[in-house]
């Protein structure tokens, strides 16, 4: 069997706005509203479940939870704080400990209140004003040890900015590059309001690239896409200047105390010759797709704890999951990736937890209800909580912290 140590934690996670519902002051309310976007609704109806959510939490053995909060329920306008959605917030927080689930928390999961939105977001330097009275908000809440300031800036900046898939929908490489710089500096302030309070860190994407030929252009390809989406943003953080797509930003030097890893899946770098796209990226087709449209590579999760380890801060696990109605598939992938977390381990690599995403099926942003992440199956119509078998295989891994001989065999990789 596959042993885990006495101090690594094991937990699920989700974001607020992705199960709560009802969140009508946020720009990605305001954008589904108009038609761009799937309408979220009630979602999971979390923000009025959330008992029953941490109760079946703690009935499924999970030790850990990674939760966000929503600045536009903390500040659904302007200057304006709701005391009740922060007091609903502490609630979460203080039933977690009594349940013996050790919270995480994220203080920005890619939505941003509306009014914040219209006034340039983090486009505009002078806007990180209202990011530091909401932070400061944030640091009275009170039995949290670990803190997330973002929760993948490289995704929200590429896919806002560079693709255009997500709001404010704008293909702007000088705005992509301006944004990233400003997160960094978002950072730096809530480094300096909340550390000392709790440890502080980042939730990190990373993608595990590799060259679509063995062509010296598609190597360098590669390389380049890696270090730019990788890589560049903490060394920002680190060290104070930052590398976008198209130039240098001085930024404000902070630091971290831990880094959190998501890893999903593996893509191939092709270099083109348009100079507006000088880069094609796209799944790699190892292996049959996840509903996402993604392929599944387990020994990706061993190589980005590898290759963070660079920073020489403790890691997490903040996110890996799979989009699949093969709930057997799911319990394959849980297993399989947490043999080469345990591989990491071996190797005296600073990996300190797992969060299986999600807990429960909720709404995948621009793709709506359709992907099923959840250990948890959910009825959107009368929202009834389902587990499926994955989330009891899970809860026995997580409360005995090994995998047995018998899961291994059923569904473990032989070598890795």
């Amino acid at each position: 069997m596959l042993k885990f140590p006495d101090h690594f934690i094991f937990g699920t996670a989700t974001s607020s706005y992705q199960i709560e519902g009802d969140n009508i002051w946020s720009d990605w309310w305001y954008w589904a509203e108009k038609g761009r976007l799937p309408k979220a609704g009630k979602a999971c109806n979390h923000w009025e479940l959330y008992k029953e959510d941490i109760e079946l939490m703690a009935s499924l053995n999970y030790p850990a939870y990674r939760l966000s909060v929503e600045w536009a329920r903390i500040f659904p306008e302007e200057g304006k704080l709701n005391e009740s959605a922060l007091e609903r917030y502490q609630d979460i927080i203080d039933l977690l400990n009594k349940k013996g689930i050790t919270p995480m928390l994220t203080v920005h999961h890619f939505t941003l209140p509306m009014w914040f939105a219209l006034k340039g977001g983090f486009e505009k330097d002078e806007n990180l004003k209202y990011w530091e009275e909401y932070v400061s908000v944030i640091a009275e809440l009170k039995g949290v040890e670990l803190v997330a300031t973002f929760n993948e800036p490289m995704v929200y900046v590429v896919a806002g900015y560079l693709m255009g898939m997500w709001p404010p929908f704008k293909k702007n490489p000088p705005k992509a590059g301006k944004v990233a710089a400003n997160l960094i500096n978002a950072h730096a302030i809530a480094y300096e309001i909340l550390h000392g309070r709790f440890k502080v860190g980042i939730v990190k994407n990373y993608q595990h690239f590799i060259p679509a030929t063995n062509s010296k252009r598609d190597k360098e390809a590669r390389d380049r896409v890696d270090y730019l989406f990788n890589w560049a943003f903490i060394d920002g953080i680190f060290h104070g200047s930052y590398e976008s797509f198209m130039k240098k930003y001085k930024v404000n030097e902070s630091d971290l105390d831990f880094i959190g890893i998501n890893y999903y899946n593996i893509q191939k770098v092709k270099k083109s010759w348009n100079p507006l796209n000088p880069f094609i990226v796209e799944d790699a087709s190892v292996s049959r797709k996840t509903d996402m449209g993604w392929s599944v590579y387990p020994k990706g999760i061993y190589e980005g704890i590898k290759a963070f380890s660079r920073y020489e801060r403790p890691m997490y696990i903040t996110e890996n999951g799979i989009a699949t109605l093969d709930d057997g598939w799911r319990i394959e992938f849980i297993i399989q990736h947490l043999q080469y977390v345990h591989k990491a381990i071996r190797e005296d690599l600073d990996i300190n937890g797992y969060f299986y995403w999600s807990l429960m099926d909720n709404y995948e942003w621009a793709e709506g209800f359709r992907p099923r992440f959840g250990l948890v199956e959910i009825d959107y119509e009368t929202f009834e909580r389902k587990p499926r078998k994955s989330a009891y295989v899970y809860g026995e891994i997580a409360k005995r912290k090994e995998i047995s001989n018998e899961l291994l065999e059923k569904y473990g990789l032989r070598e890795l």
